[in-house]
């Protein structure tokens, strides 16, 4: 399914939920998140590579070959932690304050979230009407898809 397509499904199915929050709008998010992770769709982020396993207090101060920062996150001291942003469109991620945007399969976001030690999860869409997936909701998430072998072991490392 193409980036856009798959994407514009996802953002319906999540704003649905934030709008109409019951057992069915539940349930058809969780589906179609699980959907969505079982065909390793592409997401839109603002993450730059940060060493799996590394905390950001490890990497404040270090510059990336090509003059970047490692990370580059938008939403880097809500209260609750750091939480790597997932966008559905270029549109959710202009809601908020500017950073590059790159694609990425969903599965590499959510392994990278499990294995960067200080981050609390990803949350989809954090300008608009977002949605919270803690590291518990991966979990469930990736073994509902069928992929979460690897990444049970990584984490528990």
């Amino acid at each position: 399914m193409a980036l856009n397509e798959a994407c514009a499904k996802l953002e319906e199915t999540v704003n649905s939920y934030i709008f109409h929050k019951n057992e069915d709008t539940n349930l058809k998010l969780r589906e179609e998140l699980v959907d969505f992770i079982g065909r390793n769709d592409t997401i839109y982020t603002s993450v730059r590579i940060l060493k799996k396993g590394a905390s950001f207090v490890d990497v404040a101060g270090e510059v990336s070959a090509d003059g970047s920062r490692p990370i580059s996150i938008s939403l880097v001291g809500a209260s609750d932690g750091v939480w790597i942003p997932a966008f559905t469109s270029s549109e959710q991620k202009n809601l908020g304050p500017g950073h590059e945007l790159l694609e990425t399969g969903i599965i590499w976001l959510l392994d990278y979230a499990l294995s960067v030690n200080d981050v609390s999860g990803v949350t989809i869409n954090p300008f608009g009407e977002q949605i919270n997936l803690d590291r518990d909701s991966i979990r469930s998430l990736l073994r509902a898809a069928n992929v979460e072998e690897d990444f049970e072991k990584k984490d528990e490392a």
